[in-house]
């Protein structure tokens, strides 16, 4: 696959309008994303729990938590249950790792790659507490 083609496919999922597309396109910060996006989906980002102490979803200590480089949860890999208390945190690791992947950097250059659920744990009035430790990996494709 090349740029051009990566772009259809790009402007496809987005289903906009070609004014609107081309509104993106013209951007360098999109022009950025798109030199970068093809190295990028060679990576999955992985977040795994390093402590779990109470919680109710049953996420524990080794469990992985897959998304694609741009953020989508791959649900054919996940627990059966992912607590929604852990995601919104998730979501700021994950932006981290992919502004560093649309910017051609090395995405494991995060350096608080650490969060957890809003659950503050039974020693701060919660009733447990789970962390994660997030990172990419590089896939191999076929």
């Amino acid at each position: 696959m090349d740029r051009d083609q990566l772009i259809a496919i790009i402007k496809g999922r987005l289903g906009l309008s070609d004014e609107e597309f081309d509104r993106i396109q013209s951007q360098p910060k999109y022009q950025r994303l798109f030199d970068h996006a093809l190295e990028a989906s060679n990576y999955r980002l992985v977040a795994e729990v390093v402590d779990s102490i109470g919680c109710h979803s049953g996420h524990h200590v080794g469990q992985k938590i897959w998304f694609d480089s741009t953020g989508n949860l791959l649900t054919k890999e996940a627990p059966s249950r992912v607590c929604a208390f852990l995601m919104p945190n998730l979501t700021v690791l994950i932006n981290a790792f992919f502004e560093n992947l649309m910017n051609g950097r090395d995405p494991n250059e995060v350096i608080f790659n650490r969060t957890g659920c809003f659950d503050v744990g039974v020693a701060c009035g919660g009733w447990g507490r789970v962390v994660v430790e997030m990172k990419a990996v590089k896939v191999q494709k076929d």
